[in-house]
Protein backbone atom coordinates (compact mmCIF):
# COMPACT_ATOMS: atom_id res chain seq x y z
CA UNK A 1 0.00 0.00 0.00
CA UNK A 2 2.63 2.50 1.08
CA UNK A 3 6.04 3.39 -0.17
CA UNK A 4 8.34 4.88 2.43
CA UNK A 5 10.51 7.79 1.44
CA UNK A 6 10.06 7.17 -2.27
CA UNK A 7 13.29 8.43 -3.83
CA UNK A 8 13.09 9.78 -7.37
CA UNK A 9 15.74 11.82 -9.11
CA UNK A 10 15.36 15.45 -9.96
CA UNK A 11 16.66 18.04 -7.49
CA UNK A 12 15.87 20.91 -9.83
CA UNK A 13 13.09 23.21 -8.60
CA UNK A 14 11.30 25.89 -10.63
CA UNK A 15 10.58 29.37 -9.21
CA UNK A 16 6.82 28.77 -9.52
CA UNK A 17 7.17 25.71 -7.28
CA UNK A 18 8.29 27.81 -4.31
CA UNK A 19 4.79 28.14 -2.73
CA UNK A 20 4.46 24.35 -2.73
CA UNK A 21 7.98 23.94 -1.31
CA UNK A 22 7.14 26.40 1.47
CA UNK A 23 3.90 24.55 2.24
CA UNK A 24 5.68 21.18 2.48
CA UNK A 25 8.48 22.72 4.54
CA UNK A 26 5.89 23.92 7.06
CA UNK A 27 4.39 20.43 7.31
CA UNK A 28 7.83 18.90 7.79
CA UNK A 29 8.62 21.36 10.57
CA UNK A 30 5.29 20.61 12.28
CA UNK A 31 5.88 16.87 12.07
CA UNK A 32 9.36 17.28 13.56
CA UNK A 33 8.58 19.77 16.33
CA UNK A 34 5.13 18.42 17.32
CA UNK A 35 6.11 14.81 16.63
CA UNK A 36 2.71 14.13 15.09
CA UNK A 37 1.74 12.88 11.58
CA UNK A 38 0.89 15.52 8.95
CA UNK A 39 -1.44 14.71 6.04
CA UNK A 40 -0.92 16.37 2.65
CA UNK A 41 -3.40 17.15 -0.11
CA UNK A 42 -3.34 14.96 -3.21
CA UNK A 43 0.08 15.28 -4.82
CA UNK A 44 1.01 14.68 -8.44
CA UNK A 45 4.24 12.91 -9.37
CA UNK A 46 6.26 16.10 -9.57
CA UNK A 47 5.05 17.22 -6.13
CA UNK A 48 5.95 13.82 -4.70
CA UNK A 49 9.45 14.24 -6.11
CA UNK A 50 9.80 17.64 -4.44
CA UNK A 51 8.58 16.31 -1.09
CA UNK A 52 10.96 13.34 -1.32
CA UNK A 53 13.87 15.71 -1.89
CA UNK A 54 12.85 17.90 1.05
CA UNK A 55 12.33 15.05 3.50
CA UNK A 56 15.81 13.67 2.85
CA UNK A 57 17.09 16.49 5.06
CA UNK A 58 15.23 15.02 8.07
CA UNK A 59 16.75 11.83 9.51
CA UNK A 60 13.79 11.14 11.79
CA UNK A 61 10.91 11.69 9.34
CA UNK A 62 9.43 9.55 6.60
CA UNK A 63 6.63 9.99 4.11
CA UNK A 64 4.09 7.28 3.23
CA UNK A 65 1.82 7.58 0.20
CA UNK A 66 -1.59 6.20 -0.72
CA UNK A 67 -4.09 7.19 -3.40
CA UNK A 68 -6.78 4.53 -3.02
CA UNK A 69 -5.01 1.71 -4.85
CA UNK A 70 -1.52 0.44 -5.64
CA UNK A 71 0.39 2.54 -8.18
CA UNK A 72 -2.04 5.46 -7.99
CA UNK A 73 -0.60 8.50 -9.74
CA UNK A 74 -2.12 11.13 -7.45
CA UNK A 75 -1.68 10.30 -3.77
CA UNK A 76 -1.91 11.80 -0.32
CA UNK A 77 1.19 11.70 1.83
CA UNK A 78 1.54 11.23 5.56
CA UNK A 79 4.70 12.83 6.95
CA UNK A 80 5.49 11.23 10.29
CA UNK A 81 8.20 9.97 12.65
CA UNK A 82 9.55 6.54 11.73
CA UNK A 83 7.57 4.74 14.46
CA UNK A 84 4.22 5.66 12.86
CA UNK A 85 2.63 2.99 10.64
CA UNK A 86 -0.37 4.46 8.79
CA UNK A 87 -3.59 2.60 7.99
CA UNK A 88 -5.75 3.21 4.93
CA UNK A 89 -8.24 5.17 7.04
CA UNK A 90 -5.51 7.65 8.06
CA UNK A 91 -5.41 9.00 4.49
CA UNK A 92 -9.04 10.14 4.76
CA UNK A 93 -10.04 9.14 1.23
CA UNK A 94 -13.30 8.01 -0.26
CA UNK A 95 -14.04 6.53 -3.67
CA UNK A 96 -17.04 7.28 -5.86
CA UNK A 97 -18.41 5.40 -8.83
CA UNK A 98 -20.21 7.37 -11.54
CA UNK A 99 -23.58 5.93 -12.58
CA UNK A 100 -24.58 7.25 -15.99
CA UNK A 101 -26.77 6.21 -18.96
CA UNK A 102 -24.21 3.93 -20.62
CA UNK A 103 -26.40 3.26 -23.68
CA UNK A 104 -26.51 6.94 -24.59
CA UNK A 105 -23.39 8.47 -23.02
CA UNK A 106 -19.69 8.11 -23.66
CA UNK A 107 -17.80 9.72 -20.80
CA UNK A 108 -14.14 10.68 -20.98
CA UNK A 109 -11.53 11.84 -18.47
CA UNK A 110 -11.61 15.50 -19.48
CA UNK A 111 -15.39 15.74 -19.02
CA UNK A 112 -15.22 14.28 -15.52
CA UNK A 113 -12.26 16.44 -14.53
CA UNK A 114 -14.08 19.53 -15.83
CA UNK A 115 -17.26 18.70 -13.91
CA UNK A 116 -15.38 18.20 -10.65
CA UNK A 117 -13.32 21.38 -10.90
CA UNK A 118 -16.36 23.27 -12.22
CA UNK A 119 -18.24 22.43 -9.05
CA UNK A 120 -15.71 24.45 -7.06
CA UNK A 121 -13.43 21.61 -5.93
CA UNK A 122 -9.71 22.39 -6.07
CA UNK A 123 -7.62 19.90 -8.05
CA UNK A 124 -5.59 19.00 -4.99
CA UNK A 125 -8.76 17.77 -3.25
CA UNK A 126 -9.33 14.78 -5.52
CA UNK A 127 -7.10 12.06 -6.86
CA UNK A 128 -7.07 9.70 -9.81
CA UNK A 129 -9.99 9.32 -12.18
CA UNK A 130 -9.94 5.72 -13.41
CA UNK A 131 -11.87 3.57 -15.87
CA UNK A 132 -12.02 -0.02 -17.03
CA UNK A 133 -13.16 1.22 -20.44
CA UNK A 134 -16.81 1.51 -19.49
CA UNK A 135 -17.21 2.29 -15.78
CA UNK A 136 -15.62 5.27 -14.01
CA UNK A 137 -14.44 5.93 -10.45
CA UNK A 138 -12.55 8.73 -8.72
CA UNK A 139 -11.02 9.48 -5.31
CA UNK A 140 -11.66 12.52 -3.16
CA UNK A 141 -11.16 13.84 0.38
CA UNK A 142 -13.54 11.99 2.69
CA UNK A 143 -14.55 15.34 4.23
CA UNK A 144 -15.86 16.51 0.84
CA UNK A 145 -18.17 13.56 0.21
CA UNK A 146 -21.46 15.27 1.03
CA UNK A 147 -20.52 18.40 -0.91
CA UNK A 148 -19.58 16.48 -4.01
CA UNK A 149 -22.79 14.41 -3.92
CA UNK A 150 -24.83 17.63 -3.73
CA UNK A 151 -22.91 19.53 -6.40
CA UNK A 152 -22.06 17.02 -9.11
CA UNK A 153 -25.32 15.95 -10.79
CA UNK A 154 -24.22 16.16 -14.44
CA UNK A 155 -21.15 15.39 -16.48
CA UNK A 156 -21.28 17.15 -19.81
CA UNK A 157 -24.91 16.95 -20.97
CA UNK A 158 -25.62 13.73 -19.07
CA UNK A 159 -27.32 13.33 -15.71
CA UNK A 160 -25.29 11.14 -13.40
CA UNK A 161 -25.48 9.69 -9.89
CA UNK A 162 -22.50 9.23 -7.59
CA UNK A 163 -22.32 6.19 -5.33
CA UNK A 164 -19.72 5.85 -2.59
CA UNK A 165 -17.90 2.52 -2.84
CA UNK A 166 -15.40 0.68 -0.69
CA UNK A 167 -11.87 0.16 -2.02
CA UNK A 168 -12.74 -3.53 -2.45
CA UNK A 169 -15.02 -2.44 -5.34
CA UNK A 170 -12.10 -0.89 -7.22
CA UNK A 171 -12.15 -1.18 -11.00
CA UNK A 172 -9.21 -2.70 -12.81
CA UNK A 173 -7.88 0.49 -14.46
CA UNK A 174 -7.41 0.34 -18.22
CA UNK A 175 -3.95 1.58 -19.13
CA UNK A 176 -3.77 2.95 -22.67
CA UNK A 177 -0.30 4.42 -22.26
CA UNK A 178 2.97 3.14 -23.70
CA UNK A 179 6.53 3.31 -22.37
CA UNK A 180 9.11 4.46 -24.91
CA UNK A 181 12.72 5.59 -25.18
CA UNK A 182 13.21 8.76 -27.18
CA UNK A 183 16.26 10.79 -28.16
CA UNK A 184 15.94 14.57 -28.06
CA UNK A 185 18.32 17.37 -28.97
CA UNK A 186 17.51 19.27 -25.76
CA UNK A 187 15.29 19.11 -22.68
CA UNK A 188 13.25 22.10 -23.88
CA UNK A 189 9.50 21.76 -23.77
CA UNK A 190 9.00 22.27 -27.52
CA UNK A 191 11.75 19.79 -28.41
CA UNK A 192 10.16 16.98 -26.43
CA UNK A 193 6.65 17.64 -27.76
CA UNK A 194 7.96 17.76 -31.33
CA UNK A 195 9.79 14.44 -30.95
CA UNK A 196 6.95 12.52 -29.24
CA UNK A 197 4.18 13.69 -31.56
CA UNK A 198 6.31 13.90 -34.73
CA UNK A 199 5.81 17.64 -35.17
CA UNK A 200 8.12 20.38 -36.37
CA UNK A 201 9.70 22.50 -33.63
CA UNK A 202 7.74 25.45 -35.01
CA UNK A 203 4.42 23.59 -34.66
CA UNK A 204 5.32 22.45 -31.15
CA UNK A 205 6.28 25.99 -30.17
CA UNK A 206 2.96 27.30 -31.55
CA UNK A 207 1.05 24.87 -29.29
CA UNK A 208 2.98 26.20 -26.29
CA UNK A 209 2.58 29.84 -27.32
CA UNK A 210 -1.20 29.42 -27.65
CA UNK A 211 -1.57 28.01 -24.12
CA UNK A 212 -2.30 24.45 -25.21
CA UNK A 213 0.46 22.87 -23.14
CA UNK A 214 0.61 22.24 -19.39
CA UNK A 215 3.53 21.16 -17.24
CA UNK A 216 2.22 19.35 -14.17
CA UNK A 217 -1.32 20.64 -14.83
CA UNK A 218 -0.26 24.30 -15.02
CA UNK A 219 -0.37 26.11 -18.38
CA UNK A 220 3.14 26.96 -19.57
CA UNK A 221 3.63 29.37 -22.49
CA UNK A 222 7.42 29.29 -22.48
CA UNK A 223 8.61 26.90 -25.19
CA UNK A 224 12.18 27.09 -23.88
CA UNK A 225 11.20 25.80 -20.41
CA UNK A 226 13.32 22.85 -19.35
CA UNK A 227 11.63 19.57 -18.49
CA UNK A 228 12.87 17.25 -15.76
CA UNK A 229 12.20 13.80 -14.26
CA UNK A 230 8.58 13.09 -13.19
CA UNK A 231 7.23 16.11 -15.08
CA UNK A 232 3.91 15.46 -16.81
CA UNK A 233 3.25 17.34 -20.04
CA UNK A 234 -0.35 17.66 -21.24
CA UNK A 235 -0.76 18.71 -24.87
CA UNK A 236 -4.32 19.60 -25.84
CA UNK A 237 -5.50 17.53 -28.78
CA UNK A 238 -2.47 15.22 -28.67
CA UNK A 239 -2.23 13.54 -25.27
CA UNK A 240 0.09 13.33 -22.31
CA UNK A 241 3.79 12.69 -21.75
CA UNK A 242 5.36 11.71 -18.43
CA UNK A 243 9.15 11.92 -18.06
CA UNK A 244 10.11 8.78 -16.14
CA UNK A 245 13.88 9.02 -16.46
CA UNK A 246 16.72 10.89 -18.14
CA UNK A 247 19.06 8.04 -19.02
CA UNK A 248 22.10 9.87 -20.34
CA UNK A 249 23.37 10.95 -23.76
CA UNK A 250 23.88 9.32 -27.13
CA UNK A 251 27.19 9.44 -29.03
CA UNK A 252 25.92 12.46 -30.96
CA UNK A 253 25.05 14.19 -27.67
CA UNK A 254 21.26 13.77 -27.70
CA UNK A 255 19.44 13.15 -24.42
CA UNK A 256 17.95 9.67 -23.93
CA UNK A 257 14.58 9.89 -22.18
CA UNK A 258 12.37 7.10 -20.87
CA UNK A 259 8.82 8.40 -21.21
CA UNK A 260 5.23 7.25 -20.73
CA UNK A 261 2.95 8.43 -23.51
CA UNK A 262 -0.81 8.66 -23.97
CA UNK A 263 -1.84 9.58 -27.49
CA UNK A 264 -5.38 10.77 -28.23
Amino acid sequence: MDEKKKIIGGGYFRPEEKPFIDKMSDLLLKAQTMYTPQLTDFLNLREQTILNNLINKYDDLYVNYFGGYNNAERVRGIIAPDYFVPKEADYELTMYEIRYPEKFANLHHGQILGSLTGSGIDRDRFGDIITDGENWQFFVFKSMGSYIEDQVKKIGPYKIHLTEEGFDELLLPKDESTDEKINVQSLRLDAIIATVYDLSRQSAKALVDHGKVQINWVVNKNASSFVTITDTLSVRGYGRIRINDIMGRTKNDKYILFVNIIKK
